[in-house]
């Protein structure tokens, strides 16, 4: 029974032992663990704290970043024409040097006058992480509006787009777009179908009076011509500069493979009696009867075309370019006039590719019968001391025309007119009905050399990952 009684105690004390070395075991492994976990959340923390620094450094990168576009913005305002590369070190007067912007500038292309700036900033503290931005800015153009007039104007047509008069206006057409008179009232004349009555400085019987704006400031429209001799030295660099043709004048078509061909115009048609409230009653022709080819070339890079003449003009455009006419010295009775000879297009390609200006000197003409029935013109006309319109014609088998649409803008200091009716109302001469339509293209990617105004303004901003 002893023996019995002592096997069973040895065997209790075996299983004692087991059971502490399962204990020591276990608390190595949860020591293990424990120590594992530390070493990971160590590693967490570590990790966090890193990236924590990182993405401040990163943050005030991007501050110094966003002050090398501030820079670059306010260099623009100062001087427009500087697109140099430039870099500069900021600093705070407690924690010494932050770090340092490298700036970069696209300048404009041809035909527009956006321009693309690039800051990279890095931080003086971790130089190789860099954050870097993106903004454009542009000047907008005359051609923010659809018409521009430095007269009295009576608008009978379809228009979409904005309306600028510093004259009075009388609106019987339909528009969608804000219609503005410098005027508060004005002597409405007998050529706008008045008695010499004064009227608001916009009246009619035109749609949605709500868009009608007056009196505002008015527009300086002699700061908005254009220096021809600026574009008569482009045009001398480029080999597009035709000086006096020693005849009528010259005559320049656009083809569809972005050429322009030239020609000497040496006689008009047979004059006729029409009327201009400059001129009165004349007997003149603009119609060309014979021509001479001269030259044939590449619409060139910078997209100047300058004739020292009259110059006739029509086409297809398939890039950028504007023509100009301007004889020097610049006295009223020699001043050139541009005439419109057919359509000018962009056969539907409205995606900014194709601009087209035409800057006269004088007159912009629209000739008795080489303009078409259905006259199409896409582009923006500028007649910088004179009209832009057709004469009226009294009598004669192109005395009335159809239709005149434009898509793009047109620019008049003295009052534009394309229509001439009677004290009915009824048209006698010109234009019968049209429709102007404004290209937005055209406002930060006018035709080369074409009157910007006003400063850089923000269009666009980003982060380049």
């Amino acid at each position: 029974m002893a023996m019995i009684t002592l096997r069973g105690f040895r065997v209790g004390a075996r299983n004692d032992n087991e059971n502490r070395g399962s204990i020591l075991i276990m608390t190595v492994i949860m020591v293990m663990m424990i120590g594992i976990m530390f070493t990971s959340i160590s590693g967490v923390i570590n990790l966090q704290y890193r990236q924590g620094g990182l993405a401040a450094q990163d943050e005030t990168a991007f501050q110094i970043a966003e002050a090398g576009l501030n820079f670059a913005r306010w260099r623009l305002a100062h001087n427009p024409t500087d697109f140099s590369a430039a870099e500069h070190e900021l600093a705070d007067q407690l924690q010494g040097a932050l770090g340092t912007y490298s700036l970069t500038f696209t300048a404009p292309q041809n035909g527009s006058t956006v321009v693309t700036i690039t800051s990279v900033g890095h931080t003086a503290n971790s130089p190789t992480r860099e954050v870097t931005l993106t903004a454009t800015y542009g000047i907008p153009s005359l051609a923010k509006y659809v018409f521009v007039t430095n007269e009295d104007v009576w608008y009978d047509e379809e228009i979409h787009g904005q309306v600028h008069s510093n004259g009075g206006i009388r609106m019987d057409g339909v528009s969608d777009g804000v219609m503005m008179s410098a005027k508060s009232t004005y002597v409405c004349q007998t050529s706008h179908g008045c008695a010499n009555e004064t009227k608001p400085g916009i009246w009619g019987d035109g749609s949605d009076s709500a868009l009608w704006q007056f009196p505002v400031p008015s527009i300086d429209y002699s700061g908005l011509t254009v220096d021809l001799l600026d574009m008569q030295a482009a045009a001398v660099a480029a080999g597009t500069y035709y000086g006096p043709s020693g005849a009528l004048g010259y005559h320049v078509v656009f083809n569809t493979d972005n050429t322009y061909s030239v020609f000497i115009v040496t006689a008009t048609t047979t004059a006729m009696s029409s009327y201009a409230p400059d001129t009165g009653w004349q007997t003149v022709s603009h119609d060309i009867a014979t021509e001479a080819f001269l030259t044939s070339a590449a619409v060139p890079d910078n997209g100047v075309i300058y004739v020292e003449d009259t110059l006739w003009v029509n086409g297809n455009i398939r890039s950028h370019v504007t023509v100009a006419a301007g004889r020097f010295p610049d006295t009223p009775s020699t001043n050139a006039d541009i005439i419109l000879n057919g359509s000018i297009t962009y056969d539907g390609v409205y995606d900014g590719t194709r601009t087209f200006g035409a800057i006269a000197q004088k007159n912009i003409l629209i000739p008795y019968s080489a303009a078409p029935d259905n006259l199409e013109l896409d582009g923006a006309y500028l007649a910088q001391h004179g009209r832009f319109g057709r004469r009226y014609y009294s009598s004669g088998t192109y005395t009335l025309r159809t239709s005149m649409n434009l898509r793009g803008m047109i620019a008049s200091n003295w009052t534009p007119v394309t229509t001439w009716v009677n004290e009915s109302g009824t048209v006698i001469s010109g234009y019968q009905t049209g429709a102007s339509t404004y290209d937005s293209n055209l406002l930060y990617g006018p035709p080369p050399f074409f009157p910007t105004s006003g400063e850089y303004q923000f269009l666009s901003w980003g982060e380049t990952q």
